[in-house]
């Protein structure tokens, strides 16, 4: 039995293949080993996992995450692992991999992440060769979910949104200043919480104010990493996230703009990798 993982910061989604068919599928919360620790993402597993899953039947796992670019957050997965899967092998891999396996496959382009977080690079057909560094919420992650919420929530408070959108939020969240500042420098996981708040522009979408933000966040993706990669009109961009997806419409009115072709965009990268993987018998 194999297991594959894609994981990003607010949940993980399980694919189980068995003699190269996907027999299951099951989801559990995210973990970002930048924020968890090995004990903690095996207490996630445990307890979230079907209560009849066979650990010991699994032979490989085949991991892809965010926060997976260093040896030491690779390693904090590993050891989670080695605990739970005995009789497993393990290939810890990137999320950004995911997207391009699930994306492009063999073929060469560019592919993107736009969910809780944003990352892209430039796939030659055989290995990325080309990636604009990602900075996180603090710095980066330009036109994710996180993006979002900070714009949304810094015009509520500087109360450079619209009257109406301002009573929205408020009549949404109740939330105090004070409240909001705990939550970004006090508590876990700031970015999941300003995150949270892209759905509220989702849901008030068709407001011409929610639309410019959303398409401003994506001008800023653009520009900061798509616009960096040298001919890049030339190849096809894909999109994997939940970001990506829910605003497909805006997202490839704005590339359309800048001459960008726009390929595939997926909610997440599982049905991509389920193909990628079960079509060419393939594991990496």
């Amino acid at each position: 039995m194999i297991l594959i993982a894609d994981s990003g910061s607010t949940k993980t989604t399980w694919m189980v293949l068995e003699n190269n068919r996907n027999i299951d599928n099951f989801k559990t919360n995210g973990f970002n080993p930048y924020y968890f620790k090995s004990h903690e993402i095996g207490q996630i597993i445990v307890n979230e996992f079907p209560l009849d899953f066979n650990y010991s039947a699994v032979e490989q796992v085949i991991y892809y995450g965010s926060g997976c670019s260093t040896d030491a957050n690779c390693a904090i997965i590993r050891n989670a692992f080695i605990e739970i899967f005995p009789n497993a092998a393990f290939k810890i891999h990137t999320d950004l991999l995911a997207a391009v396996h699930a994306l492009l496959g063999y073929s060469s382009g560019i592919a993107c992440i736009l969910g809780t977080g944003s990352n892209s690079c430039f796939f030659d057909g055989e290995n990325i060769v080309q990636k604009i560094p990602s900075l996180g919420y603090l710095l980066g992650d330009e036109g994710s979910a996180t993006a979002i919420g900070k714009k949304i929530i810094s015009a509520v408070v500087y109360k450079d949104a619209p009257d109406d959108i301002i009573a929205l939020f408020n009549e949404t969240y109740n939330l105090t200043l004070a409240q909001i500042l705990d939550s970004l420098y006090k508590k876990g996981k700031p970015g999941i919480f300003l995150s949270g708040f892209s759905k509220f522009v989702g849901t008030h979408i068709e407001h011409p104010y929610c639309r410019d933000l959303i398409a401003d966040v994506f001008d800023e993706f653009i520009k900061n990493h798509i616009c960096k990669y040298d001919d890049y009109q030339q190849y096809k961009v894909c999109f994997t996230g939940s970001v990506a997806f829910h605003f497909s419409e805006i997202l490839k009115e704005r590339l359309e703009m800048k001459g960008i072709h726009s390929g595939k965009i997926l909610t997440s990268p599982a049905e991509g990798l389920i193909a990628y993987y079960t079509a060419n018998s393939r594991i990496d």
